[in-house]
């Protein structure tokens, strides 16, 4: 297996009163970091495959930093962050990137919100100028906030009130983490905090959360690292940094055992079950976050194969993972039996496979080599996307994991054995212990 590493770290410096410059090049990857005197991280990947670039935004703040009575607070903010600066007015900000003939966008997660723009080469200082005047320089009004908090209500609406399965996965949520831990909430928030907080509390999160130094500048594409240092100098040195912004403390405590029925008007069952596991971030040993991983890619594969297609007895079937995750976090699996086919027995064939599993690691091993051989191809794939490449260079540097991480990943789990496999399946899948959701569907008239 050819190594995709032999990452080179080379360290220079710069002075500046404002720019204190802890820089160091991945030359193999083309990867370039620094920091501004103000605490604002640069990361930026050169790719001079097409004359295009994609800047990106990324703050330390999301759903998990959030409590009651202002759940989804961080994703309100978002779509403020669209509404007028002192510098532009409302709407203005996507008209003229659209105007200069680029795309943008923004996403809030659990654990960050970040803001981008994918623009041609020439339009580099426009992204960064125009989004370091959204950090400091928002205006707030009420009348934007009514009409946006009417558009997340009916967001929340279309993406969770009227999708059952999403309902189930948000109860899966309240059941597995503890009502202060950080990922109890949904990042859209709970319907009746997003009617009632105030435009106070979004200016309160703005002002102590989009600080230069709870952020991190990345771009990636056909760009000179040292204009975008020079650019994010320029146009966001003189920022001050937020020293009230302190490491979360906070935990995902999940909670044992635990079960609840829906009864919602749905066209078909579903069943959900959930197991904690560590993150990479949390967990002590490093390598059983990707043995989980590939537990979960082994495991949908397998059982799609068994119970969809050979046995008949389910019409889907997911096992999921989040490896990246900033806290603990959950292992989940969930299926649709097929019809006239009950729970248990698909819940019994999926308990069968995993104690074969278990017992014969030989049983996973062809599974094993297509899906290694298969992460490869997807990582190679995925390099061809600057949107891809700067998501997880943004992430993994948000999160505290370091972009290192981006090109270890498939290594590490070109490291896992069956044996592996089996080991952190016996470990983890406790059926006994998992928390579950079942969804009865009722008639839709």
């Amino acid at each position: 297996m050819k190594s995709m590493k032999a990452l080179i770290l080379l360290f220079f410096g710069l002075s500046h009163s404002l720019f204190a410059l802890a820089s160091n090049h991945l030359s193999n990857q083309g990867i370039t970091q620094a920091t501004l005197g103000n605490g604002l991280k640069i990361v930026v990947k050169v790719d001079q495959r097409a004359p295009v670039f994609i800047s990106q935004l990324w703050y330390k703040v999301g759903a998990s930093d959030e409590s009651r009575p202002t759940t989804g607070v961080s994703h309100m903010l978002e779509h403020m962050m669209f509404k007028g600066t002192r510098t532009y007015k409302s709407g203005e900000f996507s008209q003229i990137i659209a105007r200069n003939g680029g795309d943008e966008n923004a996403f809030t997660s659990k654990d960050f919100t970040a803001y981008y723009q994918k623009m041609h080469k020439s339009k580099l200082e426009l992204a960064i100028k125009m989004e370091a005047d959204r950090m400091r320089n928002l205006t707030f009004s009420n009348q934007e906030l009514t009409k946006e908090r009417q558009v997340v209500i009916e967001e929340r609406r279309m993406r969770v009130e009227d999708k059952p399965n999403s309902k189930v996965y948000e109860n899966l949520r309240l059941i597995s983490f503890d009502e202060k831990g950080a990922y109890h909430s949904p990042v859209i928030g709970f319907q009746q905090d997003i009617e009632t907080y105030s435009l106070n509390d979004l200016r309160v999160w703005y002002e102590k959360y989009y600080a230069p130094n709870n952020a991190t500048l990345v771009v990636v594409g056909d760009v000179d690292p040292t204009e975008v240092i020079h650019l994010a100098k320029q146009y966001f040195g003189d920022y001050a940094s937020n020293p009230n912004i302190k490491p979360s403390e906070r935990s995902a405590i999940t909670f044992k055992a635990k079960s609840r029925v829906l009864k919602l008007k749905a066209e078909l069952p579903f069943y959900v079950l959930s197991f904690p596991a560590p993150s990479l971030k949390t967990a002590t040993d490093k390598s059983t976050p990707y043995k989980l991983e590939m537990l979960a890619y082994v495991l949908d594969n397998g059982l799609s194969k068994s119970l969809i297609r050979n046995q008949q007895i389910a019409s889907s079937i997911g096992v999921g993972y989040r490896l990246y995750d900033k806290y603990d976090t959950l292992f989940t699996l969930s299926f649709i039996p097929a019809n006239g086919v009950s729970n248990d027995t698909v819940l019994k064939a999926i308990k069968a496979q995993v104690v074969e599993l278990i017992n014969n690691p030989d049983f996973i091993q062809g599974e094993l080599s297509r899906t290694k051989a298969q992460l490869e191809a997807d990582f190679i794939f995925e390099q061809d996307q600057i949107s891809t490449q700067s998501y997880y260079l943004g992430m993994l540097s948000t999160v505290g994991l370091g972009i290192d991480k981006m090109f270890t990943y498939v290594d590490n789990m070109n490291s896992i054995s069956a044996t592996d496999v089996s080991a952190i399946a016996k470990h983890y899948l406790n059926f006994d212990a998992a928390n579950s959701v079942e969804l009865i569907p009722q008639e839709i008239k």
